[in-house]
């Protein structure tokens, strides 16, 4: 078959290279319905409780900070941190939601959190797409949408206004555009120019190397598949220009504007930032393993997908052969990327965001597999274990649950004493909020539920019910998930910053004055977003001119040890002024002291009379 014919009907919905018509099996569900549907199921665990609790998250806090300093200080080109340019991140992440904050004159938790939950919606949407185009059978991309939406890392950055979802989201449609540009011979231009457009936001939301782990295992894909193509190509290298040209002019006014006051442009930071971070030999060991834990409750479906284009289908219809292209496709993404992800030293769950929705796609072929499997053929022992293993999950899940909720109850009642038992009085200090926030009865009920649905999920998988057996699966979990979202988010001790009431407080002390920090001694980011101002850094020579220009006192917050506080205590030398400590913050890391610098009376009188 040609590369035209392949496209063309792969793109429509053909069965295989005969033009056969879908088997009845198949899905033909129209594309608003299917969008309506991951937007109902996504939408509560994305916006439940979405602006209570308080920021707490130190990658969340290094977004709210420049957002409050865009929003109400009008530090647009170029985010800040503290008043200085925060030049390591683009700035993507902070002009929407500090937008965002303007349109509705506030920057409230659930304001400046809103376009992460449009961003996760709109990352459902594309992997719903990606599913549609590489495969004659739209139920592929509605089952991994709807496994993606409910996946607990990722329903976790999509309520955190941090920048992994903004990069995850674009790059996920930059993918989807080269995709149908590869695949749709009629008017690729428009879709390679549209993947373009996506690629260089996702370049202006997280820097040009999160997409490269969706991209470059992409590539080998397309060598493989089409490197006789030459349009292809041709797409590609327009995605390209149009990418650099809608990244490019920040870059460029950043670097015309800073480079002399910076001593770097963005670009060069961003270089120098990931050469230290791989400069260290990494573990490999770690993104290989906790991907398995990071896609709960989906982990069984996608160990399962791990082995799936390496086992014999006994599906009827048969994967076309652009179905059994797309698995291998969905599996190099996600292995190659995660392999591509042990390069840096660092090892977080947000750096494999943009691998979730290939995750996702794996998990739904493998629920496909299901669907089609033939109904006088006997179900071969690993398929039984991976069936009963996705009813167990629940029902094991329910019933530790239940386990839980006396054992926590029992250890906090004041008539005993489990204090010679740190782990139990531990693990019960863990899991008291999360009982408060649901209550017992709260909790039972979900448990009992959980253990209902599992119970019901064993007996469809085993009658071979798959098609109902699968939105078993993805109601228990969104019960579930629902569950700890309203534990973890509600405020009653999961959320509780160990800032706020701390800076709270020394805003009190100081009555409105300016406080500054030292250059060079970063204050923690929980300190600077609950002081609700900038706290402005400064070298000890601005220091020292502006307490010589100030007739009465000067705050400084910094550390009380080495040579940051002989550096205060130099200004206050060189000033003549009488030093005091007048508060102290835990920043979580150090104690921050609070100096105050006075002027002697005689000294700040003269002054006054001077002007």
């Amino acid at each position: 078959m040609s590369e035209t014919q392949r496209s063309s009907t792969f793109c429509s919905g053909s069965a295989s290279g005969n033009n056969a018509p879908p088997a009845a099996a198949d899905w033909n569900i129209p594309h608003w319905g299917a969008l309506a549907i991951i937007t109902a199921f996504a939408l509560p665990l994305f916006l439940e409780l979405l602006g209570h609790g308080q920021a707490t998250a130190m990658m969340e806090l290094f977004n709210l900070v420049p957002i409050r300093e865009a929003y109400r200080d009008g530090h647009w080109l170029i985010p800040t941190l503290g008043g200085m340019p925060r030049l390591e991140k683009p700035p993507l992440p902070v002009w929407i939601p500090a937008g965002l904050a303007m349109l509705f004159h506030t920057d409230n938790l659930w304001v400046v959190r809103l376009p992460s939950v449009v961003l996760g919606l709109v990352t459902c949407w594309a992997t719903y797409g990606i599913g549609c185009v590489t495969s004659r059978d739209r139920r592929l991309g509605l089952f991994a949408a709807i496994a993606l939406a409910s996946m607990v890392v990722f329903i976790r950055q999509a309520r955190m206004a941090s920048y992994d979802i903004y990069g995850t989201a674009f790059t996920t449609l930059g993918f989807l555009g080269l995709l149908m540009a590869a695949e749709y011979p009629r008017r690729w231009w428009v879709w390679s120019g549209l993947g373009g457009v996506a690629l260089g936001l996702a370049v202006l939301s997280k820097g040009p190397v999160p997409p490269m782990y969706v991209l470059v295992p992409f590539g080998f894909w397309l060598l493989w598949e089409h490197r006789k193509n030459s349009r292809c190509w041709l797409g590609i290298l327009l995605a390209l220009v149009v990418s650099i040209a809608v990244f490019s002019p920040w870059l460029i006014a950043v670097a015309i504007r800073y480079h002399a006051e910076y001593g770097g442009s963005a670009w060069h930071i961003w270089t120098r930032q990931f050469r230290r971070y791989v400069s260290v030999l990494p573990d490999t060991r770690w993104y290989y393993l906790a991907m398995i834990a990071w896609v709960f409750p989906w982990t069984p479906p996608l160990i399962a997908g791990l082995a799936l284009p390496f086992l014999p289908t006994h599906s009827d219809p048969p994967p076309t052969p652009q179905e059994r292209r797309s698995r291998w496709m969905f599996w190099i993404v996600l292995v190659l990327g995660l392999i591509l992800l042990t390069i840096p030293a660092q090892k977080k769950q947000r750096y494999a965001l943009q691998n979730f929705p290939f995750a996702a796609l794996l998990i739904a072929a493998v629920w496909q597999e299901f669907v089609r499997l033939k109904k006088d053929l006997e179900l071969e022992p690993p398929a039984k274990i991976l069936l009963a293993a996705q009813s167990i999950m629940f029902i094991g899940a329910g019933v530790l649950v239940l386990i839980l909720i006396p054992v926590v109850m029992l250890a906090h009642h004041p008539s005993l004493n489990f204090t010679g038992h740190w782990t139990a009085m531990q693990a019960a200090s863990l899991l008291k909020p999360g009982l408060a926030a649901l209550s017992p009865v709260g909790w039972g009920a979900v448990a009992l539920l959980v253990i209902a649905m599992g119970v019901v999920l064993w007996r469809w998988e085993f009658s071979r019910q798959f098609d109902r057996a699968f939105w078993m699966y993805a109601l228990a979990g969104w019960l579930f998930m629902l569950a700890m979202n309203w534990a973890y988010m509600d405020g009653k001790g999961y959320q509780v910053s160990r800032y706020r009431a701390e800076t709270r407080q020394m805003m009190k002390v100081v009555h409105g004055h300016r406080i500054y920090t030292l250059m060079g001694d970063r204050m923690w980011l929980g300190v600077l977003y609950y002081a609700d101002e900038i706290l402005p850094m400064k070298t000890p020579a601005q220091l020292t001119a502006i307490a010589e220009h100030n007739p009465h006192r000067l705050y400084i917050l910094t550390r009380d040890e080495g040579v940051f506080a002989g550096q205060v205590n130099a200004i206050a030398r060189q000033t003549h002024r009488k030093i005091r400590i007048i508060d102290r913050i835990n920043d979580g890391h150090f104690i921050q002291t609070l100096f105050v610098l006075r002027a002697s009376p005689a000294k700040a009188g003269s002054a006054t009379r001077g002007k």
